[in-house]
């Protein structure tokens, strides 16, 4: 069940007291609270969570025991475009609309993800690396919306950020974006062989029989993930080292190129200006022109020596 509610921030404490009721007899509901001004997004972000809670029951199993507390708001959130927080009686996502539409419909269902996951944990005591947090996340809003994360064309960055090595977000901003990237494209290309809608279930059973989630991956992929991810990481270094060379190739010969049609175009065009000028000579003088300006410098070579004997 979703509520609304309607701009005011003043009821921001009294919504937090219906949680703690809410929470502690088990209910789970979203609150959508639209601090952004515009009222339809109200009903299209009510739209988006009646489409995606369904099928993030289906694949992870169960549902949030929680309340869901959803911001809608025109805060800059900085890099983030949106986040969730889990508290000890209710969840917390706040999405920006300093986005395109189908970015913030990304976003909603990203957070939700993370919401199932936080719940999918505490109901069964186990912990989820980072990377597979921010893995699923990547790839669920992508699939049910639009993720605005490319893998920057510097194959010396995607070789300095590995996203297996972080158990905390990386510090810097450049490989953090990288970092959200990898996970991404990672994610995808996993997909792409055993479709998380359909594998997610077996691999979470995996995982709380007491798996890792290396070896749950495994399972599901027929083959070791290590191996697996290995053989991603070096064909994507080399299609992003062709890329590099294409792009700066392109901006190195470019301007080479432009040089080389102006010289081209310099010389030819002086050529002409002189071809011209030996015509037009021709045209008075006539072609013995040329014979009698020989003659006139070989008289002045002479007399010249002459002069020097």
């Amino acid at each position: 069940m979703t509520l609304f509610i309607r701009n005011s921030s003043s009821l921001l404490k009294w919504v937090l007291l219906i949680f703690e009721v809410f929470a502690s007899t088990g209910f789970s509901s979203v609150y959508i609270l639209n601090q952004s001004g515009n009222k339809e997004i109200t009903n299209q972000v009510n739209g988006w969570d009646n489409e995606f809670l369904p099928s993030l029951e289906k694949m992870w199993g169960i549902y949030p025991q929680k309340p869901i507390y959803m911001i809608i708001t025109n805060e800059n959130l900085g890099l983030e475009m949106g986040n969730a927080t889990d508290y000890p009686t209710f969840f917390q996502v706040t999405v920006t609309m300093r986005y395109p539409l189908s970015e913030i419909k990304g976003t909603v269902a990203h957070e939700l993800m993370h919401v199932f996951q936080f719940s999918w944990m505490e109901r069964y005591g186990k912990q989820m690396p980072l990377w597979v947090m921010e893995g699923l996340a990547t790839w669920y809003g992508g699939e049910m919306g639009f993720y605005p994360a490319s893998l920057n064309y510097n194959p010396f960055l995607f070789q300095s950020v590995n996203p297996l090595d972080y158990e905390n977000y990386p510090s810097n901003t450049t490989n953090l974006q990288e970092y959200y990237a990898e996970v991404y494209a990672l994610f995808l290309e996993m997909n792409k062989k055993i479709n998380f809608e359909r594998s997610l279930p077996q691999i979470l059973e995996s995982v709380r029989l007491n798996s890792d989630w290396k070896t749950a991956f495994s399972e599901s992929l027929g083959e070791n993930f290590d191996l697996f991810y290995s053989n991603w990481r070096n064909s994507t270094f080399y299609y992003l080292v062709f890329d590099f060379i294409v792009f700066w190739g392109i901006w190195i010969f470019v301007p080479i190129f432009l040089l080389y049609i102006f010289l081209k175009n310099f010389f030819h065009t002086n050529r002409e200006e002189n071809d011209d000028e030996i015509k037009h000579l021709e045209d008075i003088y006539g072609k013995a022109y040329w014979s009698n300006e020989e003659k006139g410098e070989t008289d002045e070579k002479s007399d010249g020596d002459s002069r020097t004997k």
